[in-house]
């Protein structure tokens, strides 16, 4: 029992001195805290400078078309950032819907808590037109489809039409037009006085014939081309220094000018020939002895074309003489009773020939006789076509099988031109 009274007083003992010590650790950890403490020093905040006297200034010479919407920076100009401005119309939107001088007032704020007042004047401009009319008086050819922008000059993503439709333009004239200009539903008339003026060119259309002439002949090119105009009225004349010239032998062009009332021309060229003034080589003669009604057999010129024509002036057949002048024809249809034909000589080259011998051909006798000369005032018929000789041949532009014909109506005729289809 001591024993246990001992235990219980030790335990006590120890318990009570433990919980003495314990304030005093505490104590000792909070002074090691107080110890130990920093201390941040006060800042205070900075505020903005102040936005300089020039940082924002309205500007001047501003303009705007009408009906222009622009906000309260489109007034001013910035030349200093740093501050923020914005910026607000003091008196409201400016009036930019009628044309003038005005002016209105800006107020800038600045971050610094500072604001000014901007007077900007402006101008506000008469608005274009949609579409004005042409420098000159518009000029339209007769029978054309004219196109509103013939008549006036149109503004940007402008469109154009006639008021009263398409005028007419049959008839040569002044006259007036209504050309109506929309954009964006605004539309504006715009009267025009315009001319309408014959444009049209006469028109030429040459003939499909050559003419051939006697030497120191006249070339009338009526005769070989038709001419029309849309007046109904012109003149021709030769082009200067294209003039028919009939003086030298050989293939030539003249070039003719057709002028209507209006100044308009138009120009053709006419091909023609300008052959000997008289026969110059032997004329044909047959050799009724030794010629049967398929071949004929002859003399003429040496070196030279003999054709045989029939009496509507076709060629039958075609040969060249030798350099004695002798000749053959070979029929390719034999002749029959009283056919009647013609022989000619000439040379292409050098635009000769011969007069012109007729023959009628008597089966009954199996002979051919020649015929009394045949004076009559016609122009022959075209002769058919047929090979250009490899030896003897016309210029190009020439008919070689023409030529005979040409030269046979020369001398048939009193006229001193004659007429020949070319190919």
């Amino acid at each position: 029992m001591k024993n246990l009274k001992r235990g219980t007083a030790l335990m006590l003992a120890v318990g009570f001195a433990f919980s003495i010590s314990t304030p005093v650790f505490a104590t000792d950890i909070a002074e090691n805290e107080e110890t130990s403490t920093i201390v941040t020093p006060e800042v205070k905040e900075k505020k903005p400078l102040k936005a300089a006297s020039n940082a924002v200034i309205a500007k001047t010479g501003l303009s705007f078309e009408i009906g222009t919407y622009s906000s309260p920076k489109a007034f001013v100009t910035i030349n200093d950032n740093t501050n923020h401005p914005t910026f607000a119309f003091k008196n409201g939107y400016p009036n930019t819907t009628d044309a003038g001088n005005y002016s209105t007032v800006i107020v800038v704020n600045f971050d610094d808590g500072t604001s000014i007042e901007l007077t900007a004047n402006y101008t506000v401009n008469e608005a274009p037109p949609l579409a004005t009319l042409k420098s000159t008086t518009p000029i339209i050819a007769q029978d054309s489809k004219p196109t509103p922008n013939q008549f006036v000059t149109a503004g940007d993503f402008v469109s154009l039409s006639f008021k009263y439709g398409a005028p007419s333009t049959k008839k040569t004239g002044t006259y007036t037009t209504t050309i109506l200009a929309t954009k964006n539903g605004v539309a504006e008339d715009l009267v025009v006085t315009f001319s309408v003026t014959d444009q049209t060119p006469p028109t030429i259309i040459g003939k499909n014939i050559l003419p051939v002439i006697k030497k120191g002949g006249t070339l009338d090119y009526n005769m070989f081309v038709d001419i029309t105009d849309n007046s109904g009225k012109y003149k021709v004349s030769y082009k200067p220094g294209h003039e028919a010239d009939t003086s030298t032998l050989g293939y030539h062009e003249a070039i003719i000018i057709a002028t209507d009332a209006a100044g308009n021309t138009q120009e053709a060229t006419i091909p023609y020939e300008i052959v000997a003034n008289g026969p110059t080589l032997k004329t044909p003669k047959i050799n009724t002895t030794t010629s049967t009604a398929s071949t004929v057999y002859g003399t003429t010129s040496p070196n030279v074309t003999v054709e045989m024509l029939d009496a509507d002036g076709n060629t039958i057949a075609s040969t060249y003489s030798d350099e004695k002048g002798n000749f053959t024809l070979k029929l390719k249809n034999p002749l029959k009773l009283d056919d009647e034909f013609s022989l000619i000589a000439y040379s292409p080259s050098s635009f000769t020939y011969s007069q012109v011998a007729s023959y009628s051909y008597s089966e009954f006798k199996n002979t051919i006789r020649k015929m009394p000369a045949i004076v009559k005032k016609t122009e022959t018929k075209p002769a058919n076509t047929k090979e250009k000789s490899a030896k003897d041949t016309l210029p190009k532009t020439g008919d070689e099988s023409s030529f005979p014909l040409a030269v046979t109506g020369l001398l048939l005729s009193s006229s001193a031109v004659i007429v020949l289809r070319k190919k």
